[in-house]
């Protein structure tokens, strides 16, 4: 009897199983509030809410996409990516939060339920014809001694998928899913299906920070297994390797130096090199490339360009993370970037080679390459606003309202082949409602404009630059702004600037998007950016101004101090 011949029979049984790994440990249930509108930032530095708790709520958080295929990679071997054919994870949408994909609030829902249980079949038989199974549950003679194999494997590659020991119930239930496979079949039918079990379970699903036990007052604190978890999903995007497991095992993570220690050899790692580039991607948000579409009419070179535009935003921020100094402001200041022939064909350079190193002192850093300057643009031409908004909340994060708020209807500005791009969009400096936000927006955005919708360079006509968004071929424009001091959003970058090279250079340099920097790694590494953790977001900025001056900048450094801090290893029960 096959094991899909089983499914119809089963599928109650691992819908039930779902809850096994989560029961008996503690009374704090999975936490809601894991997306939302995130508070603080410029001009609310140093804000908390009184009486709220310093530190995050205890939470019960599933596995993103990624990390379920690292982790079955890890426990049998493969090398299928099952999460392909999973719906996209649920992203943090807090007010100036990055497009994280490490998401408290992430459940299983139907729709991914039933892709766990097809991926869960999947590698069950490739595992049992590779012959993994039989070597991770060998028995001498499974006609006498199947139930005892049955418990070994259940406890050595259950604990493994758990990562930690498994409880005594959680045993017996998986024990329960063996005896139903072999009932009427073989040993190797009731070990397939407690694989099966094992990989539809929450203990194997989620990632518990609720403590060995749910005190009835005061704080809790993560157990070991639970730590080894959180700084090897958080740093390497996998499951905890050996090492970290046994030092988990010996008490060992309690130390923030020990903590340290792991953070660092973690980071060095390939896994950690890759996790820490999809980190900077999914803040920036230029991850989106590459499902970014644009109008064929209007941007025909695009659709061909996408995927160099993606190599580039990838081969560029490991550059600068990995190979380059790490820091913020190579990465909004640099220079140079990674391309191939299509990238140097659309920036009208001599291309040094297929993703080599190239100098670009027209393009100055990621905010200037053509995969952030694509996302945040319209379908058809740019999008001024979508820039100066990109900037605002993700580097500088700028708690500013969303237009329905505020009880604003935003009209965008009717096409016009008599105005440029800007000359349309300063209509928001004549409407009263809209002039306060836009003063600042629109400022940064049209900075922008030097470049088209898919972030090729503007033709330039005695010395202004040619607007061919609206399919005008006359109508000319200037990245030239002025960013004022003080107003509703004070930065601390104002100034007249030639064009978005000279902001980026400004960016690079500014006390604020510093600390911006710590703020969307305490949300990228907390899973949450909604006004619930605000007093932990302050707690973890404070954290962050006590380092040294010139770590500040570094991401590395600003991850390994917050694996440091309390607020790794403390939950409030709240």
């Amino acid at each position: 009897m096959t094991l899909r011949g089983r499914s119809p029979r089963l599928w109650p049984i691992f819908a039930g199983l779902v809850l096994i790994g989560c029961a008996g440990r503690g009374e704090i249930g999975p936490s809601q509030t894991g997306s939302g509108a995130a508070s603080g930032g410029a001009g609310d530095s140093g804000s908390v809410v009184p009486g709220g708790s310093l530190l995050l709520p205890a939470s019960i958080r599933r596995l993103t996409n990624t990390e379920y295929d690292a982790s079955v990679q890890a426990l049998l071997g493969t090398t299928q990516s099952p999460s392909k054919s999973f719906p996209p994870d649920a992203r943090q949408s807090g007010r100036y939060a990055g497009r994280y994909t490490l998401n408290d609030a992430q459940r299983v829902d139907p729709v991914l339920a039933k892709g766990l249980d097809d991926a869960a079949q999947a590698l069950v038989v490739e595992a049992r014809g590779n012959g993994r199974l039989a070597n991770l549950a060998p028995c001498a003679n499974s006609a006498t001694m199947g139930a005892a194999c049955a418990t070994t494997f259940i406890k050595s590659f259950g604990g493994k998928a758990y990562r930690r020991t498994l409880t005594a119930d959680e045993v017996s239930s998986l024990m329960a899913l063996y005896t139903a496979g072999a009932t009427g079949g073989s040993y190797d039918d009731g070990i397939d299906l407690v694989t099966r079990g094992v990989l539809q379970s929450a203990g194997f699903l989620y990632v518990t920070q609720i403590g060995d036990d749910a005190p009835s007052s005061g704080d809790l604190t993560l157990s070991q297994s639970e730590l080894a978890s959180t700084l090897a999903y958080l740093i390497t995007g996998g499951p905890p390797d050996q090492s970290l497991l046994d030092l988990a095992a010996s008490g060992g993570l309690s130390s923030p130096d020990a903590r340290e220690t792991q953070a660092r050899r973690l980071l060095g790692s390939p896994a950690g090199r890759a996790r820490m580039v999809k980190v900077i991607r999914e803040w920036l948000g230029i991850d989106a490339i590459a499902a970014t579409g644009k109008d064929a009419t209007v941007y025909p070179a695009f659709a061909g360009a996408r995927t160099s535009m993606d190599a580039e935003s990838q081969a560029f921020v490991n550059e600068v993370v990995n190979n380059g100094t790490g820091t913020l402001a190579e990465l909004l200041g640099a220079s140079w970037s990674v391309i191939d022939g299509t990238m140097a064909s659309l920036y009208g350079v001599s291309s040094a080679g297929n993703m080599q190193r190239t100098n670009l002192p027209s393009r100055i850093g990621v905010l200037n390459q053509a995969s952030f300057l694509s996302v945040y643009a319209h379908a058809g031409e740019t999008g001024p606003v979508l820039r100066g908004v990109a900037v605002m909340r993700r580097v500088a994060c700028m708690n500013m309202p969303n237009p329905m708020e505020l009880n604003i209807m935003v009209v965008p500005p009717l096409p016009d082949p008599k105005k440029s791009t800007r000359a349309r969009y300063d209509v928001h400096a004549t409407d009263a409602a809209c002039a306060t936000c836009h003063a600042a927006i629109d400022s940064i955005g049209f900075a922008f404009e030097a470049f088209d919708g898919m972030g090729a360079a503007r033709p330039n006509m005695n010395g202004q630059l040619v607007d061919k968004d609206n399919g005008s071929a006359g109508v000319v424009t200037t990245a030239a702004t002025t960013i004022a001091a003080g107003g509703a959003f004070n930065v601390d970058f104002p100034g007249t600037y030639a064009d978005s090279n000279a902001i980026a250079a400004a960016l690079a340099a500014s006390p604020m998007v510093a600390e911006c920097l710590a703020r969307q790694m305490f949300f990228a590494a907390s899973g949450r950016s909604s006004d619930a953790v605000k007093n932990a977001e302050q707690r973890f900025v404070d954290v962050w101004n006590q380092m040294p001056a010139d770590n500040r900048g570094k991401f590395a450094e600003v991850l390994v101090a917050y694996v440091r801090s309390p607020l790794f290893e403390q939950r409030s029960p709240r």
